[in-house]
C-alpha cells in the first residue's frame, strides 16, 4: 500500500520536474533547445585554503554565489559570475575536520549552513559574514546534509547510520530515524536502516516529504520524514562514498565507487535499474566516481578518482559534451547550479573550475 502511495506520489509531479524540458515525461530529442552539446571550461580559481582540498560546494538559489568547503573545516565564498574569491566566512584550524556538506537555507534567504565530519554544524549570516549558531552531533561524523522542498526543515546524515531531522527555523531536532543497533540485536531489514555510514542525503525537489540517503551498504534507501521509522523503498546496487545521489522527477542519477558501470539511472518508482551510463575511463583506471548531478536538459555531470576529472555526459546518447581534468588530483565534488547551466567541479589539492553547458 505504502509503495503505491509512493508511486502514486511521484507519477503526479513527473510533468512537473523535467526541467521544462518534455510533456509526459518524454525527454527531448537530442538538438532541442534546452539540451546542450558542450561543456566550456571558464575558469580555475585559486584560493589561499586550496592545499587543504575542497570537500564540499553550493550554488547560491540565483547562481551568482558559490560556497566552498575545504578539508581544515574553512569556508569561503566565491562569485561564481566573475569567478573571483570572495570573503572568508570561516578562516579553518588544524584541529578541524572537512566541511563536507553546503547548504543554501531555503527558508531564510542570507544564511548558509555547512556541517562538517567533525559533527559540528554551523549557521553563517551572508550579510555580516559572522557565524550565527554552531552545534554539536556528539560521536557522529556528518557526511550529508539537504533542506526540503519548502525549507522549513533539513536532515543530516553520516558515521553513525542515524538520520537526523532539524526544524530550520529554531535548529532545534525533531526527529531521529534510528539505524539499527546491532549490538543490542535489532532485528535488520532492508527497510530498517542503513548498515553501513551514509555519505549522501538528497531531497526530492518537488515531493515535500520524500529524500534519498546512500553510503557503503551497496544500496539508496527512500524515505518519507512524516514516517518515524523504516525506509519506504530501497534501490539495491549504488556503493555511494560521497554525494552521489540525485533525483528528478522519478528518477534517481548515482554515482558509485566503483571500476565499471559506476554512473546509473534509476526508476525512483520501481527501484529498478533504468540505463548505466557510459562513463569514459581508460582500463587500468577505472571509473571511482564520488559525486553526480543532474545539469540542464539531458546532461549529467559526475567525477571522482578514477580519471581525476569530471565528465558531462548527454543521457540520451551517452555522448560525452565536456570534461574537466584535474591534475592528477580525484574529483571530490561536482555542483549544479539551479538551471543547470553553470556547473562547478573540485577536488583535492583545491582545483576549483567553474564551467558552462552550452
Amino acid at each position: 500500500m505504502a509503495h503505491r502511495r509512493l508511486a502514486e506520489a511521484l507519477q503526479v509531479s513527473r510533468d512537473l520536474v523535467v526541467s521544462g524540458c518534455g510533456k509526459d515525461g518524454v525527454w527531448p530529442a537530442e538538438g532541442d533547445s534546452c539540451c546542450p552539446s558542450s561543456l566550456a571550461c571558464l575558469r580555475q580559481v585559486p584560493l589561499g585554503k586550496d592545499a587543504h582540498g575542497i570537500y564540499s560546494l553550493c550554488f547560491a538559489p540565483g547562481g551568482g554565489q558559490l560556497a566552498v568547503g575545504f578539508g581544515n573545516g574553512s569556508v569561503q565564498l566565491v562569485d561564481a559570475a566573475r569567478g573571483l574569491p570572495g570573503p572568508s566566512l570561516f578562516p579553518g584550524h588544524r584541529t578541524r575536520q572537512a566541511v563536507t556538506a553546503l547548504k543554501f537555507h531555503r527558508a531564510k534567504p542570507g544564511l548558509l549552513l555547512a556541517a562538517g565530519a567533525d559533527g559540528t554544524i554551523s549557521t553563517y549570516d551572508l550579510i555580516s559574514y559572522y557565524p550565527l549558531a554552531s552545534w554539536t552531533e556528539t560521536e557522529n561524523e556528518i557526511n550529508a546534509m539537504d533542506f526540503c522542498r519548502d525549507g522549513s526543515s533539513f536532515a543530516t546524515a553520516g558515521k553513525d547510520r542515524h538520520i537526523r531531522l532539524y526544524d530550520s527555523h529554531t535548529n532545534q531536532l525533531f526527529h531521529i530515524m534510528r539505524a539499527p543497533d546491532f549490538m543490542a540485536g535489532d532485528e535488520f531489514t532492508p527497510l530498517s536502516g542503513h548498515s553501513r555510514r551514509i555519505f549522501a542525503l538528497r531531497f526530492h525537489p518537488t515531493e515535500l516529504h520524500l529524500f534519498l540517503t546512500g553510503g557503503w551498504d551497496n544500496s539508496v534507501k527512500v524515505w518519507d520524514k512524516r514516517v518515524s521509522k523504516g525506509a519506504r523503498s530501497v534501490i539495491n546496487g549504488p556503493h555511494i562514498c560521497g554525494p552521489g545521489i540525485d533525483v528528478k522527477g522519478d528518477q534517481v542519477l548515482t554515482g558509485s565507487w566503483v571500476p565499471r558501470h559506476a554512473l546509473q539511472l534509476w526508476d525512483l518508482r520501481l527501484s529498478r535499474l533504468w540505463q548505466t551510463l557510459p562513463f569514459p575511463c581508460s582500463p587500468t583506471q577505472g571509473e571511482f566516481l564520488y559525486s553526480a548531478q543532474f545539469c540542464m536538459g539531458d546532461v549529467v555531470l559526475a567525477g571522482g578518482s578514477g580519471t581525476s576529472g569530471a565528465s558531462a555526459i548527454h543521457t540520451g546518447t551517452g555522448q560525452v559534451v565536456g570534461e574537466i581534468l584535474l591534475p592528477n588530483k580525484p574529483v571530490h565534488v561536482v555542483a549544479s547550479a539551479p538551471g543547470g547551466q553553470a556547473v562547478a567541479v573540485a577536488g583535492a589539492g583545491g582545483n576549483l573550475h567553474l564551467a558552462e553547458l552550452h
